[in-house]
């Protein structure tokens, strides 16, 4: 009885761990035609007690850098984050560079934070230049030299998937992820007029939850192969 109890049991954390991952690979998928969206999975590791538990884990590879007409947009080659300040004056980082300008002229995200420590361009220039380095340069005319505006600083973190997701393409630090440290100004990472799609490899992705799928059927064709044999166990000790 005991055995049975424990095969139910085992197979019982099995099919939740499933469930889990398919609920992952579901988010992966859907997220796949989204900038900088990293993928996650739902692994299993034996904790200090001997205890099989799921831990997310964040897959912090580069997505494929896209080709855009917008001079505002940039994106990362490599590994780093852009330090992005909202409203409240809280400092996040992103890896999404579909950047825009507010009223005032100043470089800010999508959803109105301001990038670095606040770059104020102007709307009046005939071009604008982002370079590797992040230094931001406005041009009056095609023959002017280039008026410095600023730099789009990046940082990078000693352990990037202890970072804290907190929504729209934003992460905060935490103790695990480490503080952020600036990134050499040689370092060329800044690449404009492209931004980074999702890392989701989406062959990948379908192919694991097909397996997935497979694997939560025998293990229900399992529990009910067990479930009975409980069952008439029962019945006869009775």
């Amino acid at each position: 009885m005991k055995n049975l109890q424990g095969i139910i049991r085992r197979s019982t954390v099995n099919s939740l761990s499933q469930y889990e991952r398919v609920g992952y690979m579901s988010e992966n998928m859907s997220n796949f035609n989204t900038n900088t969206y990293k993928s996650v999975s739902f692994d299993d590791v034996l904790n200090e007690k001997g205890i099989i538990q799921g831990v997310e884990r964040v897959n912090f590879a580069q997505g494929l850098l896209r080709r855009t007409d917008n001079p505002l947009n940039i994106g990362l080659d490599g590994a780093g984050f852009i330090p992005v300040t909202n409203k409240n004056g809280e400092i996040m980082y992103t890896r999404d560079g579909s950047f825009t300008t507010n009223n005032e002229g100043t470089i800010v995200t999508y959803a109105g934070d301001i990038v670095g420590g606040g770059i104020n361009i102007g709307a009046n220039y005939h071009r604008l230049e982002i370079r590797k380095n992040g230094d931001v340069y406005t041009y009056q005319t095609p023959t002017s030299e280039g008026e410095f505006k600023g730099n789009i600083p990046v940082v990078t973190f000693a352990n990037p998937e202890g970072l804290k997701e907190i929504g729209g393409n934003n992460y905060v630090k935490t103790e695990d992820s480490g503080t952020p440290q600036l990134a050499d100004s040689n370092h060329q990472k800044i690449v404009q007029y492209h931004v980074e799609g999702s890392n989701v490899d989406l062959f990948a992705e379908v192919n694991n939850v097909m397996r997935l799928n497979t694997s939560l059927l025998a293990t229900t064709s399992l529990m009910s192969v067990i479930d009975d044999m409980y069952n008439k166990a029962i019945n006869i000790r009775e």
